[in-house]
């Protein structure tokens, strides 16, 4: 018996919030679950901060500094990325 495997990269999405995205693997359109994650943006800018111009690390604490991935609350895989900052 022959196992149908979906292989597919998350899309690059514009959304900082929970949407509505379609998952390959459950065949369903869901509303994401959201997890911010400090990509390479934010490290860069975090050291450029405090070197050089400390309050831009006020900056840092907003949710579009971060990156933010978006993915099936039903299985779990990674659907969209919106990547903050730069």
């Amino acid at each position: 018996m022959a196992t149908v495997v979906h292989i597919s990269s998350p899309k690059i999405t514009d959304s900082y919030e929970p949407c509505l995205e379609y998952c390959p693997k459950c065949e369903t359109t869901y509303t994401t679950r959201i997890e911010q994650t400090r990509g390479n943006c934010w490290w860069i800018t975090f050291v450029l901060g405090c070197v050089f111009f400390f309050p831009l690390c006020y900056w840092l604490c907003c949710a579009s500094s971060k990156d933010t991935k978006h993915f099936c609350p039903s299985c779990g895989s990674l659907l969209a990325i919106r990547q903050g900052g730069c």
